[in-house]
């Protein structure tokens, strides 16, 4: 396990451990996700030129109050920075898919030297994305 992968598993854990600290029904006022994570993030690899691949089903775009992937969105409803190093927050979502919306809970890792990596962990998976530049 590299660095990344370990800060990544430890990040998992320690956001695991606390998801239930999050509000159950309740949406923050004026809740927005992080300037740091705003901006369009490709999947699949170490690199990505804007606009990105705009066919990709791993492509995602976050503005402050809404996350857009390939077939559905998410508007935040509660984030709190649990890192300053990395940056890390740990964020309820509501997932807007199919007609149909759900509550969800991920963390969000940013790495990097230049913070051109983005690791994003539910409670079932993890996905490495690309900052598009």
């Amino acid at each position: 396990m590299g660095y990344g992968s370990r800060t990544a598993f430890f990040m998992l854990v320690a956001g695991v451990l606390s998801i239930g600290c999050l509000p159950a029904h309740s949406k923050q006022p004026g809740v927005s996700y992080p300037r740091q994570l705003l901006g369009i993030w490709q999947g699949g690899g170490s690199t990505c030129r804007l606009p990105g691949n705009l066919d990709s089903d791993s492509r995602m775009e976050i503005t402050p109050t809404k996350l857009v992937d390939y077939e559905q969105w998410n508007e935040p409803l509660v984030v709190l920075q649990i890192s300053k190093k990395p940056q890390a927050w740990k964020v309820k979502s509501r997932l807007h898919i199919d007609e149909q919306a759900y509550d969800q809970y991920e963390i969000y890792v940013l790495s990097g030297t230049d913070k051109a990596t983005l690791t994003v962990i539910d409670q079932s998976r993890s996905a490495t994305y690309a900052r598009c530049r």
